[in-house]
């Protein structure tokens, strides 16, 4: 079983990506935790072992960037990150490959573009 850690804000892009990720894995091959912004992600990286972590970058309190900043300022161990935002912008995907992150995932209008850009991008690491 992989554990995931699902960092995002917004309840339903949590419902969502948890589906694709069931869905693509295949029931019970995958547990999912979920945090709601970097300050609670950071807590829960240091504490307990993540194979992945699916993180957006637009939240309260600690985003995205931020977190991955401090994950590499003090040097804390964690699994590959893949950003899942709904930013396009360029400078967004250069942030966040210069801060570490292994991939950048465009958050889809349509559920079945964004579960076929996550599987895609999952198949490509070896993630799953």
């Amino acid at each position: 079983m992989k554990n995931i850690l699902l960092v995002d804000d917004l309840g339903i892009d949590l419902m969502l990506t948890r589906l694709a990720l069931e869905q693509y894995a295949g029931a019970g091959r995958v547990d999912v935790a979920t945090a709601a912004d970097g300050e609670d992600a950071y807590r829960m990286i240091e504490a307990d072992g993540f194979d992945l972590v699916l993180l957006d970058i637009k939240m309260p309190r600690v985003d995205g960037f931020e977190l991955l900043e401090r994950l590499r300022a003090n040097a804390v161990r964690h699994a590959p990150v893949i950003i899942l935002s709904g930013s396009g912008l360029a400078a967004d995907r250069q942030r966040a490959a210069a801060l570490g992150a292994i991939d950048y995932i465009q958050k889809a209008v349509d559920f079945s573009g964004f579960k076929r850009e996550l599987a895609a991008t999952l198949d490509r690491h070896g993630l799953l």
